[in-house]
């Protein structure tokens, strides 16, 4: 019997995000056990950049340490290290989606266990945050011109996270560009403006990340 959701995160920001966003959303499928859990990434370090052999490391000792538990990742596609299973085969593929399923499966392959479920987000985290305009326009003192771009993000793609990951136009990078601070408190503002969005508006946009949670909720219903 499974009893509880461990959710592995890139950093502070997914935690964040883990703990006031999607924790009430399990709950309210009376899932209640649902932790996130900051990634070693180095030695006596958390979080930040995250290495295939210490994400291994992170995956199988929660996986022996418990036995009644799901695992899954919450970890980043954009910059994504070269160490990573199947990634060299991976870059051969040009859709975005189906490169970051294949890379999902070449993980799920490399762990080989039935309380393992993979996800990469892509391209990053905070294409999720451009799920709606309601966040942005909450926030205080936010130029005009500054507000205007991000609210012409959130309708780029129909999929926002499809946003572009490129060096200087991935969503992590206009935010820092846009947002005064938000590069120096990223789990507060990426919180912030996730709760004032709500969970629905980021399913309702975000295929994959809703793909990956209805699959979570199905497996411990279904057990």
């Amino acid at each position: 019997m499974i009893r509880a959701i461990y959710i592995l995160c890139e950093g502070q920001t997914e935690e964040e995000f883990v703990n006031s966003i999607l924790r009430p959303y399990f709950n309210s499928h009376r899932i209640y056990d649902v932790r996130p859990i900051l990634m070693t990434t180095s030695k006596g370090q958390k979080g930040g950049d995250v290495k295939y052999d210490r994400l291994r490391f992170n995956i199988d000792k929660l996986l022996k340490t418990e036995t009644d538990i799901l695992v899954t990742t919450f970890i980043d596609f954009f910059r994504l290290k070269n160490d990573f299973p199947k990634f060299t085969e991976a870059q051969q593929i040009k859709n975005k989606i189906q490169r970051v399923d294949f890379l999902e499966q070449a993980l799920a392959n490399s762990i080989n266990n039935n309380r393992f479920i993979p996800y990469i987000q892509l391209h990053e985290f905070e294409g999720l945050l451009f799920a709606s305009k309601d966040g942005f326009e909450f926030l205080p003192d936010l130029k005009e011109a500054n507000l205007n771009k991000l609210l012409l993000a959130v309708n780029e793609k129909e999929n926002p996270e499809e946003l572009n990951d490129g060096e200087l136009t991935a969503p992590s990078k206009r935010l820092e560009l846009l947002l005064p601070g938000f590069d120096k408190n990223k789990p507060f503002y990426g919180g912030l403006i996730a709760e004032v969005n709500t969970i629905n508006a980021v399913l309702d946009r975000c295929i994959r990340f809703k793909s990956w949670v209805e699959t979570l909720i199905e497996k411990l219903k279904n057990q």
